[in-house]
Parts: C-alpha cells; sequence; structure tokens
C-alpha cells in the first residue's frame, strides 16, 4: 500500500518537476540569446568604426602627398623661372660707372651741368628767404583766488551683504564636476565620474543627464559604437525624458558615421514620431532630409 502511494506520488511530481525545468531553461536560453544579440551588435559597429578610421587615415596620407607634391612643382617652377644676374653675362665682366656723387649727376642731352654759371632768378614769391619776427609775447591773465568750499563729510554707506549661495548637493555636485571635466575635454575623466554617479544616484533626476554626456564623451571621441551603446541606455532606462530626444538624434547620427544609413534613417524616424516638438526633432528632420529618409 505504502509502494502504491509513493507511485501515485511521483506521478503527481513528475510534470512538476518537468514544467519547472522547462521555465528555466527558456529563460536561460532568452538571457543567452540577448546576450548574444548585444555582443554580435557590439562588434559589428567596432568593426564599422575601425573601417571609418582607416578611411580617415588613407584620405590624410593622400591629401599630404598631394600638398608636398604641390610644393614640389612650385619650387621647380620657381627654378626654371629664375633669370640670370649681371655677373653672369658673357665674358664673365661686370658693368660699373665711372659717375661719382660729385660729378652732379646726368642731364638732359647727357652732359654735366656748369658750376660756374650763375643761377637764373625769376620773380616768384621766395617765402624762405624772409626771415619770421619772433611772436609778441601775450600777457598771462591775472589769476583770481577761488574761495575754497567747506568740504562736505559724507557718511560712506555700509555695503550690502552678498546672499550666500547655498551649497550643492551631493548628487549636483558630483554631476557638476563630471560636467565640467567635458567641457574642458577630459573625456575618460568626465566618463568616470558620470559612471561614479550613476553607481551613487541611479535614481537622481539627473541620472539621464548624466547617462548621455557619457555618451557625449564617446562621441567626442568619434568611438561612435560605444556612443550608440551609451546613448541606448538613455532611451532604454528613460524613455519619456527630454535626453531621450536628444539620445536619439545622438544614436542616428552615430550610425550614419559608422555607415549604417538604414539604422540611421530609422532611429531618426523615432526621435520624429516620438518626439515631434523637440528641438531635436528639427535637427532630425534635416538629417532625415540629408540621408534621403
Amino acid at each position: 500500500m505504502k509502494c502504491l502511494k509513493l507511485l501515485l506520488l511521483a506521478a503527481i511530481c513528475l510534470p512538476l518537476v518537468g514544467c519547472i525545468t522547462t521555465q528555466k531553461n527558456g529563460e536561460t536560453e532568452s538571457a543567452s540569446t540577448e546576450w548574444r544579440i548585444k555582443s554580435l551588435e557590439e562588434s559589428f559597429l567596432n568593426f564599422r568604426e575601425q573601417q571609418r578610421k582607416t578611411a580617415d587615415e588613407d584620405a590624410r596620407s593622400r591629401e599630404k602627398l598631394e600638398k608636398r607634391m604641390t610644393e614640389v612643382e612650385a619650387e621647380l617652377a620657381v627654378l626654371r623661372g629664375t633669370k640670370a644676374t649681371p655677373s653672369d653675362a658673357p665674358g664673365g665682366e661686370t658693368w660699373t660707372s665711372d659717375l661719382q656723387p660729385e660729378d652732379g649727376g646726368w642731364v638732359e642731352g647727357g652732359k654735366a651741368a656748369d658750376k660756374s654759371a650763375p643761377a637764373v632768378e625769376n620773380d616768384a614769391e621766395k617765402p624762405w628767404a624772409k626771415v619770421p619776427e619772433p611772436p609778441k609775447t601775450i600777457p598771462e591773465p591775472e589769476v583770481i583766488p577761488r574761495t575754497q568750499a567747506p568740504q562736505q563729510t559724507q557718511a560712506k554707506a555700509k555695503p550690502t551683504p552678498k546672499p550666500v549661495a547655498k551649497p550643492a548637493s551631493g548628487a549636483k555636485a558630483l554631476y557638476e564636476r563630471g560636467y565640467a571635466q567635458y567641457n574642458s575635454g577630459d573625456f575618460a575623466g568626465a566618463r568616470a565620474t558620470f559612471d561614479q554617479f550613476m553607481v551613487k544616484y541611479p535614481k537622481d533626476e539627473l541620472a539621464a543627464n548624466a547617462l548621455y554626456w557619457k555618451g557625449e564623451t564617446y562621441y567626442s571621441e568619434r568611438n561612435y559604437a560605444q556612443a550608440i551603446l551609451a546613448f541606448k541606455e538613455v532611451t532604454g532606462k528613460f524613455p519619456r525624458h527630454d535626453k531621450a530626444a536628444a539620445a536619439l538624434l545622438k544614436i542616428g547620427m552615430s550610425y550614419d558615421r559608422v555607415g549604417d544609413p538604414d539604422n540611421a534613417i530609422f532611429y531618426l524616424r523615432a526621435l520624429v514620431e516620438d518626439f515631434p516638438k523637440s528641438s531635436a526633432a528639427g535637427l532630425g528632420r534635416k538629417e532625415l532630409a540629408r540621408l534621403g529618409g
């Protein structure tokens, strides 16, 4: 009888165990698939970024080569157009004049001027012949002493005390430090500060801004693959925040920079549809018109 009860209990429990195992396996497979997709996307973006950097280096090399060729052609043109100097004339003889400064120079007809001949005068006025008379002295005006007005002592107004600014909170101070680092060009330092902010204050009202500016540090470094992932984190965690619109714009622009116009058009359209009145949407429409989307 006991064996029969045990068999019935096992028959009831086996389907339940099978369902639980199947559910756990399904969750594991879903997480594994999501991780693989994210890893593949990151690898693809890194590959596109490397292609873009190689193309930029080739373009810079070609520009330097063309510039150098232009300089060489200009130098050759100068060398070919140089004229011969008098010392390079046939026979190697140079011409010098025997005219001395005291000879009075040349006159019309090739004859030297006669110094003994009297100068011809005319009736024109000669202002230099008259010696100007010394100016007449003008008597100095009599100085009338002025009575000094009694000095009035004015009471100095006391300066009004300036209001003391309240110190910023810990979250705001940390965010402002990261933002200042970004503006000064310290992108790596700003990124570390924003990561620190997200660890300490993940639910603060400035969290979306911190994530967005972290993406901007990558975008400023032209690391568009990592910028896409950072901006997608903004839209994933804060889909209705104001910074989500700016993040969608930068996602589209980053995809365009890595040579993926299809994804660029997709995210720019999402920006225009979800945030039609935002300032980012205005820029997004211009980008869509440029990309033909």
